[in-house]
């Protein structure tokens, strides 16, 4: 069974797992309640963040086991955003991704950002029958022992700190979680060599100058001759400062793009 990921996962090395792809963000959620609303809505918001996401695109039939793939793509997240809906617990499945979720989470690999989409904290820790009585369903199906795991699963998720849903809108909800996980994570859409030494004055002097808590514009030009640096620095500052914003850009070589076909293409990139 196919599924469908990121548009650019990050491929290399990782500790996680065997498959070499290392995601930034996996979306635990179930399907029918959030897949074509607000999940759609924060998948895309992170990806435009340049925000590596696993999201299962497809589901599972009925009758089917988790897929291996699933547990996998969780052990090579750094952050889980389990979307908890009115039926979440209504699927083994899902209840199968938050046990092995949180199991990571104990070994502090994978941290986890909960969202209360439809319910509040108290019902995912099963102190109303929205999910107890869903967990009762499982029993008859699954065993006491594995049910058990998952109400203790559900119940360890309510002591993180998550957002709820009421009285906002699900662009500003999705891109607050952006920016959260930009933060994080420390995510850039520029290329910065990891080698980089004695930047940290330079970087420091310029996001002094910009001060972006300032309410007024600020324009900061960096001039010298070629080679010394400057568009390197640009991108550090760029990169250190970028998540304090909903949108931006950075475009590089403006000079060759602008003798192509004029400026009009730079307002595209």
């Amino acid at each position: 069974m196919e599924r469908k990921r990121s548009s650019s996962p990050k491929m290399g090395s990782t500790n996680h797992g065997s498959s070499g792809i290392e995601y930034d963000v996996f979306l635990s959620f179930r399907g029918p309640d959030t897949r074509a609303n607000f999940t759609d809505f924060l998948y895309h918001t992170l990806l435009a963040k340049c925000i590596n996401v696993f999201i299962d695109k497809q589901g599972i039939n009925v009758g089917e086991e988790i897929s291996p793939e699933i547990f996998q793509a969780i052990n090579n997240s750094k952050i889980c955003i389990p979307i908890f809906s009115r039926d979440y617990a209504s699927s083994s499945w899902c209840l199968r991704e938050l046990e092995h979720i949180m199991q990571r989470r104990k070994t502090k690999e994978l941290e986890v950002m909960p969202i209360f989409y439809d319910v509040e904290p108290s019902d995912v820790k099963l102190e109303t029958r929205v999910y107890a009585d869903a967990l009762t369903l499982h029993q008859e199906k699954h065993g006491a022992e594995i049910v058990q795991r998952w109400a203790e699963a559900l119940q360890e998720v309510t002591v993180i700190k998550g957002w709820d849903t009421k009285n906002r809108g699900h662009g500003e909800l999705a891109h607050l979680i952006a920016r959260k996980v930009l933060l994080k994570l420390k995510v850039s859409c520029v290329d910065i060599s990891d080698h980089l030494v004695g930047m940290d004055e330079s970087v420091n002097e310029v996001v002094n100058l910009l001060n972006v808590e300032s309410e007024d514009v600020r324009l900061i030009g960096l001039w010298g001759m070629g080679g010394i640096g400057k568009t390197t620095l640009a991108k550090v500052v760029y990169s250190k400062l970028s998540c304090n914003f909903d949108s931006c850009s950075f475009i590089s070589d403006i000079r060759e793009t602008s003798q192509g076909s004029g400026t009009l293409d730079l307002l595209t990139l």
